[in-house]
């Protein structure tokens, strides 16, 4: 008899965040070459937004297998809190830094590196601080949001170019998906499966979008 957890969705939140990471490890790699002969500092921070989004997401899936695992083997309450609120942390911190850094890479000649890496780390902290002690993937997930809308808004002022309108619709979309995904792993939010499973079929079509362009760019 299959174990409960596997029954709550395991195998398909399993393969929908090994395609995610792969993926962005594509990218990472994809893009290393060029960076080595080009130097340009956009490409740098574009890589490292999704080496960070790639770690966000294996922690992502870390802690929805401890949701799950909980739900399913009915852990005492002990257990699980010690659990939940350690692994929100890496998966808050990695998130935001990758939100930052995708958004930087458009706008890296406005802003200076040094304060780039002070703000950034600062805010991660911050919210990885407010995730540890409210527990709230929902709170997470909002206050992600309006970092999200915040830098989004920046990104356009400063890039109102059509040719690259595309590139930051994609930015946009990899970031909000990943909101939604993350709103969706809340302890009691219960929605169809196929809901679920719609999203998961929409993140990793705009992964791929993103993969396919990345391999445009190098050819």
């Amino acid at each position: 008899m299959m174990p409960p957890f596997l029954e709550s969705g395991f195998e398909a939140e399993f393969f929908y965040s090994l395609i995610v990471v792969v993926l962005c490890f594509l990218v990472y790699h994809k893009t290393k070459e060029i960076y080595e002969l080009t130097k340009h500092q956009g490409i740098k921070y574009f890589r490292s937004a999704f080496l960070f989004l790639s770690l966000a997401y294996v922690s992502r899936f870390l802690l929805h297998l401890v949701i799950l695992t909980g739900i399913s083997f009915r852990f005492i309450i002990p257990r699980r809190i010690m659990f939940l609120p350690v692994l929100t942390v890496p998966v808050t911190y990695l998130s935001t830094m990758a939100i930052f850094f995708l958004i930087y890479s458009t706008i890296w000649k406005k802003i200076q590196y040094r304060n780039f890496i002070i703000l950034s780390n600062a805010v991660a902290i911050f919210i990885s601080i407010t995730a540890f002690f409210s527990r709230s993937l929902i709170l997470i997930s909002l206050l992600q949001l309006v970092l999200l809308l915040f830098t989004v808004i920046i990104s356009t002022r400063n890039h109102k170019k059509n040719k690259k309108k595309y590139t930051r619709t994609l930015y946009f979309l990899i970031l909000l998906l990943w909101l939604i995904n993350l709103f969706l792993l809340s302890p009691g939010r219960i929605l169809p499966f196929g809901s679920k499973i719609f999203f998961q079929a929409v993140s990793i079509i705009v992964f791929v979008a993103v993969y396919f362009k990345v391999l445009k760019w190098i050819k």
